[in-house]
């Protein structure tokens, strides 16, 4: 996605979608009451005909929904810019928006703060995940949505050791072919491989032999195949790579979320209406919310946008994580959101 602000008092920006993950993460930029414009079409009356007419159209949102198989977010709304001579104007219109299209987006309420925090949950990791061992191996790669798998597959060496020596190699080698494909087809920076034992290190020489140009990394886990992978997003070699990421900002808040619920419970509020009231009082020090409470149009989704307003207005931190990632999971069955409050709150007592 590439996003531009071209009003920073009104919250005016450009858009320009350039994949399928830029229309996820633009139906949670866009709220209810946004005014969106973009180059669309439109059935008009041209005499005594109907004809389908390009123009530019600008709406104010009132919901939004995904079509099926095609790739491309509706936009509803009612036409409040439009060619005069056609009639648009307070009529309902569908903007309908896919890859390669640009709209402006005019913000009904407006903080580049919390559009930041947005945009982070798509910035790019570019890392590769490996997971091998003599049963199955595993590859992924690591995007900001969560985990993508680009291959598996059950492997079964023979167990006599004329045999063994070149099954190995062959299953090495066909690997790391498949580990540089896929580097290159999504332009990753790092790959980890990681593996019970030495298998890791004939994969990295393997594939350091075919294209010096991949940055492998090497860790050790104790199953190959999705197994692995699990246990290898929790490694601290993974974890130096995704530092800044929401994923790891996601765990490391709710290591933090579980120390306070072991020593002061009232430190954290988790559930939609504890932490709206803790938001409220600007008691909120850290704020950790799914992907999924942003979106569609209803009454949570308007409440988790008033919540993330007054974290951000009184200096606390914000973070949306991917509902499909490990954290975004744990986080889904406290509810969708969660925090860490600044002083301990007693909830019965407030709600009594």
């Amino acid at each position: 996605m590439r996003l531009e602000v071209l009003d920073y008092r009104d919250g005016v920006l450009s858009i320009s979608i350039d994949s399928f993950d830029d229309l996820w993460i633009l139906s949670m930029i866009i709220s209810r009451g946004d005014i969106v414009r973009a180059r669309t079409s439109r059935d008009v009356s041209i005499g005594d005909e109907k004809r389908r007419i390009p123009m530019i159209l600008a709406v104010r949102v009132e919901k939004m929904e995904f079509q099926p198989f095609t790739n491309r977010l509706r936009i509803h709304g009612i036409v409040v810019e439009g060619p005069d001579r056609f009639g648009v104007k307070g009529s309902h219109h569908t903007i309908s928006v896919g890859v390669g299209d640009e709209i402006t987006v005019q913000k009904v309420f407006w903080d580049p703060r919390v559009l930041d925090e947005v945009m982070k949950i798509v910035r790019p990791l570019n890392v590769m995940l490996v997971a091998v061992d003599f049963d199955e191996y595993a590859i992924a790669v690591l995007q900001m949505q969560g985990m993508k798998i680009l291959d598996s597959r059950n492997v079964s060496l023979p167990l006599s050791d004329e045999y063994f020596e070149a099954a190995e190699k062959e299953l090495v080698s066909e690997l790391a072919k498949k580990i540089i494909e896929a580097a290159h087809r999504y332009n990753v920076e790092a790959v980890v491989v990681a593996s019970p034992g030495s298998l890791k290190n004939k994969v990295r020489d393997a594939i350091a032999s075919l294209d010096s140009g991949i940055k492998v990394f090497l860790d050790t886990v104790a199953n190959g195949g999705y197994a692995g992978l699990q246990e290898l997003l929790n490694r601290d070699v993974v974890r130096n790579i995704i530092r800044d990421s929401s994923i790891e900002k996601a765990s490391r808040i709710l290591e933090e979320f579980d120390y306070l619920i072991a020593k002061d419970i009232n430190r954290v509020a988790y559930g939609l209406s504890h932490v709206e009231l803790a938001a409220s009082i600007g008691a909120v020090e850290k704020l950790l919310v799914v992907d999924d409470m942003l979106a569609g149009f209803d009454e949570n989704r308007e409440k988790v946008e008033a919540i993330l307003r007054n974290v951000v207005e009184k200096g606390g931190a914000v973070v949306i994580v991917p509902g499909r990632s490990p954290p975004g999971e744990r986080v889904k069955m406290l509810g969708g959101i969660i925090a860490i409050l600044r002083y301990s709150i007693d909830f019965e007592d407030i709600e009594t």
